[in-house]
């Protein structure tokens, strides 16, 4: 009994011993991973602080002999070393850490690694080396079936293509990278993509587009890492250089000197002193100048000697390079074949399970659908007649009130002016303060007055008339001046009660224009119309006239005080009926006729220019087509 006892005691104790190892197993591979997690926040922003945080993580993960976590600590070390500029040592990890993640068969991180691999070679100018790197770096993270982790890859080929001058190419490349990183959520990968567009756009002379690439990314509202602002601070100092914002672009060049300068990169290092020599070279102070050169040939000569020892140490491993490409092609080509029949499969699968089931719904509601179908198309057939009629009839009845609306806006905006004009006149004989002769003379004023509006008036029903049945176009061969005078003359009281003189230039053998004379006279009355309402008693309203060779210029300056610039900016965009001004004698108005002078000059072919003059008064000019082509 007790040797029974004592053995199920040992028992106890070895499972409680295993429990405990394995408990123990667990807090190494945690506290492996919150190590490594927190050397990742310093990686492109503090090499010092993430090395730290790599070696601590390093202690943990050889206790825990977990491959997967060996792998990501060798790939954390290859992407510190290569930030920090030392190409050998994260081409060793990157190497290592390929080959374990193969070993557990995670595809996307073969994909980060060979994306790595592929930097580096980028990195001692090796383009061509680099871009195929960047290949089969995205062909693994398709195969990992994830849309958007490719995203690095694809950046990283794009400033390949861009080394290798191919601009056009990189452009497109580029954008891609930007539209899968901004899918993904992927900030960081949003951020290099943006500074890259910002150094394509850079070397095409496209100097604002550069600067809005390089201002975006340090104006976003989640923050780049230091890596990200050196790059972008130093973009904007090249820009702001090449516009000769030269104070700008010094404060612009010591931001991204400081950032440079956490990350401990000497290829940020030496490309942001140099550009800062050249800012001190241009201000012309020599001595900040002096100090920068020297640094710039420090970091370049540093930068030199590493090439040097790197291209030393790439001919030892082109070998290994050479049985690893190999190795990799054979493998890609397995599991592309592997994932192909998978797929497959899967697919096969899915079709027959969804085959089973149409068929099963078939059978079961075929009955039911049967007796439904001819009552649904009767009652359909129905309703699409009725909606057929009632449409039709909404587009008449919309046609007649649009036509309808514009008609009454025309007739009371453009008959308001003379008809008030006669009316002022009449009034002022009704006092009797006028003799027989300045009576007959004002007589003949008005009958001028009412003629030139009778012409207009029947010009605006003819216009109508062609609206109602249909807004008709008769374009037409017209004198343009000729028209002009008919137009003056119904406001002819109107200018004179201002004391307003209107001078008409005609010029000799003056090409006739194209237009519809309806929608020519409501132009022209308005344009009249406006210029008299604006222009200060006293002064004068010029109309003249140009030719070029597709065009005859008409001209209409008024005498009054100009039009500010975001009024002709709202006149040249708006659409529909917009507030009026008042006039200089406090004249007011519908909104209507500037909206039907665009509308008409729309469907014309003829285009409106304001320009204003401070003080001085505002013309308006409409090129009218020569020829009715």
């Amino acid at each position: 009994m007790r040797i029974r006892l004592l053995g199920i005691f040992f028992l106890f104790l070895t499972k409680l011993a295993w429990a405990q190892s394995d408990f123990s197993q667990e807090q190494i591979a945690d506290s492996a991973y919150f190590y490594l997690d927190e050397a990742s926040e310093f990686l492109f922003n503090d090499f010092n602080l993430a090395e730290e945080k790599l070696k601590k993580a390093q202690t943990f993960v050889v206790q825990s002999k977990d491959v997967a976590l060996e792998a990501e600590l060798a790939r954390k070390y290859a992407i510190a070393f290569y930030v920090k500029g030392d190409y050998y040592l994260s081409l060793t990890h990157f190497l290592e850490a390929e080959k374990l993640f193969r070993e557990l068969d995670d595809w996307e991180s073969v994909g980060k690694c060979l994306n790595g691999l592929g930097l580096i070679q980028q990195g001692i100018d090796r383009h061509i080396e680099a871009v195929d790197y960047f290949k089969q770096a995205i062909d693994y993270y398709n195969l990992a079936e994830d849309d958007f982790a490719a995203a690095p890859a694809v950046i990283n080929l794009g400033v390949s293509e861009l080394q290798t001058g191919e601009l056009e190419k990189a452009k497109v490349t580029l954008d891609s990278a930007l539209s899968l990183a901004v899918a993904s959520g992927r900030k960081d990968i949003e951020h290099l993509t943006l500074n890259h567009l910002g150094n394509l756009a850079y070397e095409k002379s496209e100097i604002p587009t550069a600067l809005k690439y390089y201002q975006s990314v340090l104006n976003d509202s989640v923050e780049p890492n230091n890596w990200e602002k050196a790059f972008s601070y130093y973009g904007l100092a090249r820009t702001n250089l090449a516009l000769n914002n030269l104070d700008a672009a010094e404060v612009f060049g010591l931001k991204a000197l400081d950032f440079a300068k956490n990350n401990a990169s000497f290829f940020e290092l030496e490309r942001i002193t140099g550009v800062l020599f050249d800012i001190y070279d241009e201000q012309g102070n020599l001595e900040k100048a002096v100090v920068f050169s020297k640094q710039n040939k420090a970091y370049r000569d540093s930068l030199y000697n590493q090439k040097r020892i790197r291209a030393i140490n790439l001919l030892n491993l082109e070998q290994k390079e050479a049985d690893n490409r190999r190795l990799r092609t054979e493998k890609m080509e397995k599991d592309k074949e592997l994932s192909k029949n998978k797929l497959i499969i899967a697919i096969l699968l899915f079709a027959g399970f969804v085959l089973l089931l149409i068929l099963f719904f078939w059978i079961k509601n075929y009955k039911q659908k049967e007796e439904f179908r001819k009552t649904l198309e009767e009652k359909n057939r129905l309703i699409l007649q009725k909606n057929d009629v009632i449409t039709e009839r909404n587009e008449e009845l919309a046609k007649i009130n649009k036509s309808k609306d514009r008609l009454f806006s025309i007739l009371s905006h453009d008959l308001k002016s003379p008809i008030g004009s006669i009316q002022k006149l009449l009034e002022l004989i009704n006092t009797g303060e006028f003799t027989e002769k300045e009576q007959a003379e004002l007589l003949d004023e008005m009958l001028k007055q009412v003629s030139a509006t009778s012409s207009m008036l029947q010009n605006l029903l003819q216009w109508a008339n062609s609206q109602l049945e249909g807004s008709k176009m008769y374009i037409e061969e017209v004198i343009l001046p000729k028209r002009v005078k008919e137009i003056m003359e119904a406001h002819y009281l109107v200018a004179k009660s201002k004391n307003i003189q209107i001078i008409h230039e005609i010029p000799s053998n003056l090409s006739p224009i194209f237009f519809d004379n309806g929608h020519l006279s409501i132009i022209l009355h308005n344009l009249i119309s406006n210029a008299i309402k604006y222009t200060h008693p006293g002064k004068e309203i010029k109309i003249h006239y140009k030719e070029t060779e597709k065009c005859v210029l008409f001209k209409i300056m008024d005498g009054g005080d100009g039009i500010s610039e975001d009024r002709i900016v709202q006149i040249q965009n708006f659409n529909t009926q917009m507030m009026s001004e008042l006039g200089t004698e406090m004249e007011t108005g519908t909104g209507i006729g500037l909206l039907l002078v665009k509308q008409f000059l729309t469907l014309n072919d003829a285009r409106l220019e304001i320009k204003s003059y401070d003080g001085e008064g505002s013309e308006f000019i409409i090129c009218f087509r020569k020829n009715n082509d």
